[in-house]
């Protein structure tokens, strides 16, 4: 027996009051439910609408709604972290290494303008700690698609504020090690590869955040 237009959109607003509040899992809940309750009810069509939805909701068990959304949450976190360590390998083999081994050169080159190394090692960290809040300014700006909001746009947002991380260890590290740093500049060469990891990081993670959002606009055509 099939359901009414009216009895799925009931269904779909039974799932949001579990505070289901992304777009991609109330749709898939709700046609989970519906495929569900309708295999129930054509095996027993003498039951009611809300005992069919019952029994329905009774295969996803206790907290079944919330249980979806945490481990989709797990699944996807890993997946977006696999793949942007993925696409960071990708710069650490030929051609795109000799970019990369540039990138640690330069950065290496422009700390001799610097008395201070540790004012140096400052102002590098310094940079990714802004385009990790620049990343967290669009996620309030942009979190939205039409209106919607989206569990792996969100997830994918968590993973490129990543060089956060980066930013703290590196001054951490340059603080502890300020001594060995003062008196052999070969000891700054570890922080530059470790900058230009955490700058990998942000690029990476800015083209993972897009690619997502555009198949999300193309699976649901949304603009």
């Amino acid at each position: 027996m099939k359901l009414t237009t009216e009895q799925i959109e009931y269904v779909s607003n039974y799932i949001k009051s579990f505070n289901i509040k992304w777009y991609e899992l109330q749709v898939e809940l709700t046609d989970h439910m519906v495929t569900s309750m309708e295999e129930i009810w054509e095996k027993e069509p003498e039951l009611t609408f809300h005992q069919v939805k019952q029994y329905a909701e009774n295969r996803f068990g206790r907290n079944g709604f919330k249980k979806v959304e945490k481990e989709r949450r797990i699944i996807l976190h890993k997946e977006f972290n696999r793949s942007q360590w993925k696409m960071v390998v990708e710069y650490l083999k030929f051609p795109k290494i000799v970019m990369s081994i540039l990138l640690v050169v330069f950065v290496y080159r422009i700390s001799f303008y610097f008395e201070d190394i540790l004012l140096y090692i400052k102002i590098l960290f310094g940079i990714l700690l802004v385009t990790s809040v620049v990343s967290i300014f669009n996620w309030f700006l942009y979190r939205k698609i039409n209106g919607k909001r989206f569990l792996a746009l969100e997830t994918a947002f968590s993973v490129n504020i990543g060089s956060i991380w980066f930013s703290y260890w590196g001054i951490f590290l340059a603080k502890n090690f300020i001594k060995n740093l003062r008196e052999n500049h070969l000891f700054f060469l570890p922080f530059c590869f470790f900058w230009v990891l955490g700058f990998l990081l942000v690029i990476t993670g800015k083209h993972l955040t897009n690619k997502v959002a555009s198949n999300i606009k193309k699976q649901y055509q949304l603009k």
